[in-house]
Parts: structure tokens; C-alpha cells; sequence
């Protein structure tokens, strides 16, 4: 759980253009990103007058999606802000299509999206410590000198689930037929599509979260239990979703990963186990601004 005032947010998303242009791209400012972006500054907006006068405004259900995705914007911004690779230019070229609206997208418009969950859990994971790249086939996990290939995928409902799976199964033994002996393969589902389009907010507990995720895994268990690869060491069921909880007046960012070992104990699956962990458990790296004011738990 991270707690940030949204102007502390938008204090560090103030060089997101110049960021933009130093990589040859060409800031829009109606693309999904910078249209999330202005959805947060409306949200300070309310939450200063809420702040002077005790009165607060509801989030609008329309809002509820832009802002966690400036959030994760900020994250990407702040993982790789430094590094100015071709790779990363060509997928946020295309993470910022799309349309604002989650509930809007179509088998032609998801690209966005799909690309943004490569960016966002690798901004994720760099920022609590982990040495990930995008590369082929979308990440590359370094750990105790172990590669990790990394294929992501984001199923757009529950019927293409399984369809998805076996994809990145198969992208990650094309890749690791190319890639020298004692590299692992892992499959990165994100089931944020599947379990909420763009309409809705969790409001349950976190391990009622897990569950939902876990009663998912377990429709998928004789299917995993085929894939006859050692080196296909894990498969992780990932979801982000817009938040409520507690006494709190902003919205909260809810994520959570389930994981499957396919070859355990194998040196790959106790390796990315131990990375699992410490992705739970680590906080995540911020630069602090000028006022010092941003927290992270």
C-alpha cells in the first residue's frame, strides 16, 4: 500500500513531456496518459477545497481508472527515467493509445494496455529493487546472476484466459530456445480486464482479493501440470484495480500476484520465489521532492 498527496504526484509528473521528448517521442496531450493526468489534477483540485472546507466530493466512477494509471504513469516514469533505450520509447509510444476509459477498449484499441502491463510491472519491480529490462520476449529478470525471461499477457475476459497461457508458454520456449542454457521462463498474466472492465471498485480485504485470484489459478491447475519444461519455472496471475478502504477519502491502488511453481524445487523457481518475496516485502524506491512530504509503506 503506498499513501501520496496527489500534488506530490503531480509535482514528479511535471517532467513526464520532457521525458517524452528526450526519447524522440512527440507528448499529445489528449492521448489516455496525459488525459489520466488531468483526471489528477481535478482530483487535487477537490481534495484542496475538500481539505478548507471539510466537505469532500465522491470520485467519479469515470475517474476511478485514469487516476490509478497516473500513478502507474508516475512509477514508470520514476523506473526509468534514466534510461533512454530504444525499448522502452517503442513501448511507451504504444502504452499511451488507447482510450481513457478501460470499459471503452475493443480487440482494436487494447495494444495500450497490453503494453502498459509490461511497462507498469517492470516499473513495479525496478523500483523495489529487482534488475528487470524489457526485452524479448517483454522482460528480462536478472537475479543471482539467473535470467529470467518474462512474457506478458492480459487477457481481455475469463474465456480467453487459458488461450493466454498457453501463448506466453509458447512465446517463452521459442525465446529460450535462442537463449544460452540456465535461463528460466516465466508467464505474467494480468487479470486486471477479467475481474474489472473499468466499472467498478474493490472495496473487500486484501487477502479476499488473493482468494479471487487463487480460485482463478485453480480452474487452470491440470493445464500447468502438462507443461512438461523445466525451464517454464513459474506461472503469476497478476491484478491492479481502483480501491476503497477504511476511513480514507482518495481512491487506493489494489494490486495483488498469485504464483504457481511448475519445476519446484528447481535452482529457477526457489530463485524467483525468493524475488516474489522480496517484491512483497520491499518497499518501493522514490526520490524525494523538495518538501520531503511523499511517504511509502
Amino acid at each position: 500500500m503506498e499513501a501520496f498527496k496527489y500534488s506530490d504526484l503531480l509535482h514528479r509528473l511535471e517532467g513526464f513531456d520532457t521525458w517524452l521528448t528526450g526519447m524522440g517521442l512527440t507528448p499529445r496531450p489528449n492521448d489516455r496518459i496525459h488525459e489520466a493526468i488531468k483526471i489528477l489534477r481535478r482530483a487535487k483540485e477537490a481534495s484542496r477545497k475538500g481539505h478548507e472546507t471539510g466537505i469532500y466530493i465522491d470520485i467519479r466512477p469515470q475517474d476511478w481508472f485514469p487516476i490509478i494509471e497516473a500513478l502507474e504513469a508516475h512509477d514508470v516514469l520514476t523506473a526509468f527515467h534514466n534510461e533512454p533505450s530504444p525499448a522502452i520509447a517503442g513501448a511507451l509510444k504504444r502504452g499511451l493509445s488507447g482510450p481513457t476509459q478501460p470499459i471503452d477498449e475493443n480487440p482494436k484499441n487494447r495494444d495500450g494496455r497490453n503494453i502498459w502491463f509490461e511497462l507498469a510491472l517492470a516499473a513495479e519491480w525496478r523500483l523495489r529493487g529487482a534488475s528487470v529490462m524489457l526485452d524479448e520476449p517483454d522482460l528480462r529478470l536478472t537475479r543471482d546472476s539467473i535470467t529470467f525471461l518474462v512474457a506478458c499477457k492480459r487477457p481481455a475476459n475469463e474465456q480467453s484466459i487459458h488461450v493466454n497461457i498457453c501463448a506466453a508458454i509458447k512465446q517463452l520456449q521459442r525465446n529460450l530456445d535462442k537463449t544460452p542454457a540456465g535461463a528460466f521462463g516465466v508467464a505474467a498474466i494480468s487479470l486486471s480486464c477479467v475481474f474489472n472492465r473499468g466499472d467498478k471498485v474493490f472495496s473487500g480485504e486484501m487477502n479476499a482479493l488473493g482468494k479471487l485470484l487463487n480460485d482463478e489459478f485453480s480452474k487452470h491447475v491440470p493445464y500447468l501440470l502438462s507443461i512438461n519444461d523445466p525451464r517454464i519455472c513459474c506461472v503469476m496471475f497478476h491484478v491492479v484495480t481502483p480501491s476503497v478502504g477504511g476511513e480514507v477519502v482518495d481512491l487506493m491502488r489494489a494490486s495483488h500476484t498469485v504464483a504457481w511453481d511448475l519445476d519446484y524445487p528447481s535452482v529457477g523457481s526457489k530463485t524467483f520465489r525468493e524475488h516474489a518475496a522480496d517484491m512483497c516485502n520491499s518497499p518501493k524506491n522514490y526520490w524525494e521532492p523538495p518538501d520531503g512530504s511523499a511517504t511509502s509503506m
